[in-house]
C-alpha cells in the first residue's frame, strides 16, 4: 500500500470532503502532499499510455515501409512481366503507403515532443514534490512549537487572571497553618504548667509527681555526699 492510499485510510472522510474540512495544519499539510502525489501518478500513468499510443504508430509506419518496398518488388514483376497496368496499380499502392508513412512519422514526431514536455513536468513536479516534503516537516515543527508556546503563555495567562484567588488561597493556608502552631504552643504550655494531664501517665497528680521528684532529689544528694566521703578518705 503507498503512501496515498495510507493517508487516504487515515483520513477517511476528510480526504472525500476536501481540503477546505481539515482544521489542523499537519492533515492540511499531509493532503496537499497526497494530491501532488496523486497528481504525479496521473501524468506517469499518462505517459505511459502516450508512450504505448506512439509505439503503435511507429509499428503502423514500419509495416506501411515494408509494404511499400513489397509494392515497388511487385510493380517491377509485374513490367517485367509485360503487365504495366498491374504495375501502375502496384505503384499506386506504393505511393498511398508512402504518403501514410509520411503522415505518421508527422504524427509520431508530435506525440515524441508532448513526451518530453510530459517528461519535464514530472520532473519538475517531482523537485516541487521533494521541496514540499521538506517544507512540510518545517512547518509541523513550528506549528508543534508554536501550539506549545500557546498552551504556555494560556497557563501564564490563566494563572495571571486567577491570581487575586490563588493569593486569598494561600493566606487562607497560611492563617490556618499558624492557628494549628499556636494550638500546639498553647497546649504545651497548659502541660508544663500541670494543667492538663498526659492520658499516658501512670495515675499519679501533681503532688505525687512532684514528691517523687523530691525523693529522687534526695537520693542524689546522699549519693553525693558518700562519693565526697570516698575521696576525702582515700586521700
Amino acid at each position: 500500500m503507498g503512501i496515498t492510499a495510507r493517508l487516504k485510510d487515515i483520513f477517511g472522510a476528510k480526504v472525500e470532503k476536501g481540503i477546505e474540512t481539515l482544521e489542523d495544519p499537519k492533515e492540511m499539510l499531509d493532503y496537499s502532499l497526497v494530491k501532488m502525489e496523486d497528481g504525479l501518478q496521473a501524468m506517469q500513468k499518462n505517459a505511459a499510455e502516450f508512450s504505448t499510443a506512439k509505439k503503435r504508430l511507429e509499428l503502423q509506419r514500419d509495416a506501411l515501409c515494408e509494404s511499400s518496398k513489397k509494392y515497388a518488388e511487385q510493380a517491377e514483376k509485374a513490367l517485367g512481366l509485360g503487365q504495366e497496368d498491374l504495375a501502375r496499380e502496384a505503384l499506386l499502392r506504393k505511393a498511398e503507403a508512402a504518403q501514410q508513412e509520411v503522415e505518421l512519422n508527422a504524427q509520431i514526431a508530435k506525440m515524441g515532443e508532448q513526451l518530453q514536455t510530459i517528461a519535464r513536468g514530472q520532473e519538475e513536479l517531482r523537485r516541487k514534490i521533494q521541496q514540499f516534503r521538506s517544507k512540510k516537516e518545517e512547518l509541523k515543527a513550528t506549528y508543534e512549537a508554536s501550539k506549545a508556546q500557546l498552551k504556555v503563555k494560556e497557563l501564564v495567562t490563566s494563572l495571571g487572571s486567577e491570581s487575586e484567588n490563588i493569593g486569598r488561597t494561600v493566606e487562607r493556608a497560611q492563617a490556618r497553618i499558624e492557628e494549628m502552631q499556636a494550638r500546639v504552643q498553647a497546649i504545651n504550655e497548659l502541660e508544663d504548667q500541670g494543667l492538663i494531664t498526659d492520658v499516658f501517665a501512670d495515675g499519679q497528680d501533681d503532688i505525687d509527681r512532684k514528691l517523687k521528684r523530691v525523693s529522687m532529689e534526695s537520693a542524689v544528694d546522699e549519693e553525693l555526699a558518700r562519693l565526697k566521703a570516698n575521696r576525702t578518705g582515700n586521700s
